[in-house]
């Protein structure tokens, strides 16, 4: 008999349920969007700023080289560490800064360089900063006479606005040749995890005291405050659509109230308690909220795939996640209940005496 009354109520009184259900649903449409932004958007973020570079580097506190081994003990912690070697050579008369790196490791955080040519080296194989090409007339593809050491092809121009713009860049291997080291680097460029650079850092310090490690200050602070500030933007949001839409379903069961005023004096008149009376109200808004949570999550999984693929590039991916759909369903739940409790505290208002005498 309860449901009966329920799923009639929803049928006789189409027009304004509509409104509610569409209400509903566009708030769990953005919900599931932005609970969905907000759980991955500082991994995403993280990811972003990698190609800004280090957020520690390893310098040496005292002489010229700090052990390579740090790289290895940072990897350990879970960040990625690219060693550099500077040394210098002879080319056509100038001596031209050479800087030895490992691709592999450095292409992570080396994503702003700008090459034209490839950036991928072999053996006997070299880059050179747009500064350098410029001033000692190379192309890519020819090859760079280095004079003590062994000459190499010239496989890209880079151009970073940095030292880089300077330097020839050759492999690790063939610059600690050139230098005359084994087992130390002149620096090393770590990217630790964002919320771990601090505990990083004082890790690899404590292991390794003659080397000096610093925080770089512009990436790791700017990506901090940018990663809390965009999920507090989206938590705020979130907040203000909820406020609204709890505003619109409680305008519409409100008026409900009124319209149904006459069945309500009739139902206290025979004996209905308010809180019964009240319960009717607050079933049909969970069905409808339910509904719309289905409705809206579907919707949510598609737009929250768009505005990645927009916002942070990659393929167009649809990420069903039943954590996620059940948070959803949970706050327009809540959404609803607060709703129709503020509309149905009319019920305790209304007269059966009036309204059975027609007034």
């Amino acid at each position: 008999m309860f449901l009966k009354f329920i799923l009639r109520a929803l049928y006789y009184r189409k027009q304004r349920l509509i409104l509610a259900f569409a209400a509903l649903a566009v708030a769990a449409t953005l919900a599931t969007v932005l609970f969905g932004i907000y759980g991955t958007v500082e991994g995403r973020i993280r990811d972003e700023f990698r190609s800004y570079g280090a957020n520690i580097v390893a310098m040496p506190s005292t002489g010229s080289t700090v052990p390579l081994d740090v790289a290895g003990a940072a990897e350990k912690l879970g960040a990625e560490a690219a060693p550099f070697l500077v040394t210098s050579a002879h080319i056509r008369g100038q001596v031209v800064p050479v800087a030895g790196f490992v691709p592999e490791k450095a292409a992570g955080m080396t994503s702003y360089w700008h090459v034209q040519g490839s950036r991928t080296l072999a053996p006997g194989e070299c880059l050179a900063g747009e500064l350098v090409a410029s001033q000692l007339g190379l192309s890519v593809g020819a090859v760079v006479p280095v004079e003590v050491g062994e000459p190499c092809t010239l496989r890209g121009i880079v151009s970073t606005g940095g030292a880089e713009d300077q330097e020839l860049l050759v492999l690790f291997e063939a610059a600690a040749k050139l230098a005359g080291v084994e087992g130390a680097a002149s620096l090393v460029e770590i990217r630790a995890p964002g919320q771990r650079v601090e505990a990083v850092r004082a890790a690899l310090a404590s292991e390794f005291p003659a080397a000096d490690f610093r925080t770089v200050v512009s990436v790791a602070g700017t990506e901090s405050n940018v990663v809390l500030k965009v999920r507090a933007a989206l938590l705020l949001l979130t907040l203000v659509i909820l406020a609204i839409t709890t505003l619109c379903v409680s305008s519409n069961f409100s008026e409900m109230v009124i319209e149904r005023s006459k069945e309500i004096g009739i139902l206290k008149a025979l004996g209905g308690a308010e809180r019964k009376i009240a319960a009717f109200f607050l079933s049909e808004s969970a069905a409808l909220a339910l509904v719309a949570t289905l409705v809206g999550y579907i919707g949510g999984v598609f737009a929250a795939a768009a505005i990645g693929q927009e916002i942070f590039g990659g393929v167009f991916h649809l990420q069903a996640d039943w954590t996620i759909f059940l948070s959803v369903a949970t706050v327009m739940l809540i959404v609803s209940a607060l709703a129709t409790a503020i509309a149905a505290s009319r019920i305790w208002g209304i007269q059966p005496a009036i309204i059975l005498r027609g007034e």
